[in-house]
């Protein structure tokens, strides 16, 4: 059960720091590059290195070790508490959602927008791709809100001993 309180820990700390990081990406970094359109967009992924640097935190391989990994790993070493495998089963969908629905429609605008900085898209073109990533940005957030509940629900209940008793 150490391994389990381990991976709760592990879990809720990594979502802890997405939630975080979010919020202040929604409201300080967002605002900055999704102002006005298309000349908001090249100004600020053209002329910053906000590309190279977000890539370590958001990108993938942090994504796993932040998410997936401890949530999984809470989820089988847990596996014999029913409560919490509902919690951490809900936990661990909307994180796959979340990531599926990143790789789907959230990084291919990324690829335009700020990798290229708008590269050669037209201006109509850019706003809709920014009112496009900004509305899924919004639902990948609220989805993930709905996992952090239940792996909060799941981190505030007793963990169950060894012998299958609640500590």
């Amino acid at each position: 059960m150490k391994f389990f309180n381990f991976s709760l820990w592990w879990a809720v700390i990594g979502a802890g720091i997405w939630v975080g990081g979010t919020v202040f990406m929604m409201s300080v970094i967002n605002p900055q590059w999704s102002a006005d359109p298309p000349d908001s967009v090249r100004l600020f992924f053209g002329q910053t290195g906000f590309n190279k640097n977000i890539w370590y935190f958001f990108g993938p391989p942090f994504m796993l070790l932040r998410s997936i990994v401890p949530q999984t790993l809470a989820l089988l070493s847990g596996w014999k508490s029913r409560p919490h495998r509902r919690d951490l089963l809900i936990t661990l969908t909307c994180t796959v959602i979340t990531v599926v629905f990143t790789l789907a429609y959230i990084y291919p605008i990324n690829e335009i927008l700020m990798t290229r900085a708008g590269g050669n898209a037209d201006a109509d073109t850019i706003r809709r791709l920014t009112r496009t990533w900004l509305l899924c940005d919004r639902i990948r957030f609220a989805v993930n809100l709905v996992g952090f509940y239940f792996l909060l629900r799941a981190f505030r209940r007793p963990v169950p001993s060894i012998s299958g008793r609640f500590a």
